[in-house]
């Protein structure tokens, strides 16, 4: 079903990736595309990663709508990795043993180190820049903390909170009530209600429209087609276990890992690698303020911080997954993240030169 449904959405498209896969030291393939220039690319590539319950098509849309295909078309040699249980990445089966019960560090500790090997042993690259939308942001941070920081060249989050201001009443709502998540059976079923739920997709926008805007798209930055087609491809299964933590974490204002030994927010410190946060202006899910707070607290020298807005000097208001989905994301932000990558891309090249400098024989005296 999965491929029938790639294969309808790319049958109009000029640019096909290529499919590559990871392994985890703990038994899942990943699936990664990569989308490699005709005419050769800047050296470093660049790594986009997914956003909770999705999985390749958030930044690789339809249409204009892909930041992957965008960054293409300017040279750069543009990866894209699925999460485990995500896209053509493994998923649970009666027939290979695995189970929804992953969590975040799954992702930190297994997944993203897997994605970054494969791509900087088939590029050759020493380096790459990291690219996430909201919880692919907030991976970034994590690994920027660990000893892979000397992976990432630079990074760029987009709706990425670390928890301590995310608020909104319909979560508020709902926090009450999360153990009943421990009686479904692993599995949230989000993508499939999804998939089922795209031919109603007009009386949907209509019903939901106030969570939408807040959680979703600022209006006018999404339409039916759109809205239909992501509800078709980029919206995937979640296991319970993933969301029992995050609402741990909303509950406590801090993103602790599975033995509430490490806080993940008590060491934005430790970041040092180049870094832009961007948030969007009516983003009800993760708000401005606490992205800034971010921001203000990661101690890196070279880092930027924007809010895209009307206010701010943007064409249009974004929300939250609006800002990689939304139909003026192209012209809004994604520009924003180019003019970032464009001002990093010589990193590589510079430890190259210096790689060459440390090596270069010496010559024997006498």
């Amino acid at each position: 079903m999965q491929r029938f449904i790639d294969a309808w959405f790319e049958r109009d498209r000029e640019d096909h990736p290529q499919m590559f896969h990871a392994r985890t030291r703990d038994g899942w393939r990943l699936a990664l595309y990569r989308y490699e220039p005709r005419r050769g690319s800047h050296r470093t590539p660049v790594l986009l990663c997914h956003g909770m319950s999705s999985n390749r098509w958030d930044m690789d849309g339809p249409g204009r709508i892909s930041l992957a295909r965008y960054l293409l078309r300017r040279g750069y040699d543009v990866w894209v990795v699925e999460l485990r249980g995500a896209g053509h990445s493994t998923r649970p089966t009666w027939w290979n043993v695995k189970r929804y019960n992953w969590t975040f560090e799954d992702y930190v500790h297994h997944d993203a180190p897997a994605a970054l090997q494969t791509v900087l042993r088939e590029t050759g690259a020493r380096h790459v820049h990291w690219v996430g939308h909201s919880m692919g942001g907030m991976i970034a941070y994590a690994l920027l903390m660990s000893p892979v920081h000397g992976k990432i060249a630079s990074a760029v989050t987009l709706g990425s909170p670390t928890m301590s201001e995310v608020g909104h009443p319909m979560l508020d709502f709902g926090l009450p009530y999360r153990s009943l998540l421990r009686y479904l059976p692993d599995r949230v079923p989000v993508g499939t209600l999804a998939r089922l739920g795209a031919p109603f997709a007009p009386i949907l926008s209509r019903v939901l429209e106030g969570m939408l805007r807040d959680l979703g798209w600022f209006p006018g930055n999404a339409d039916l087609r759109l809205f239909r087609t992501l509800m078709l491809t980029a919206v995937d299964d979640l296991p319970a276990s993933l969301l029992l933590e995050f609402a741990g974490w909303y509950d406590t204002k801090a993103m602790s890992d599975r033995y509430a030994m490490f806080d993940f927010t008590e060491h934005l410190e430790r970041i040092t690698t180049p870094i832009m946060v961007i948030a969007g202006s009516h983003d009800g899910l993760t708000p401005a303020r606490d992205l800034e707070k971010v921001y203000k607290r990661i101690a890196s020298r070279d880092k930027a911080f924007r809010i895209i807005g009307k206010e701010h000097g943007f064409a249009h208001n974004y929300s939250h997954a609006d800002l990689i989905l939304g139909l003026h994301a192209p012209d809004d932000v994604y520009p924003v993240v180019l003019e970032w990558l464009e001002a990093h891309r010589q990193i590589d090249a510079q430890s190259r030169r210096a790689t060459v400098r440390t090596l270069r024989p010496v010559r024997r005296q006498g």
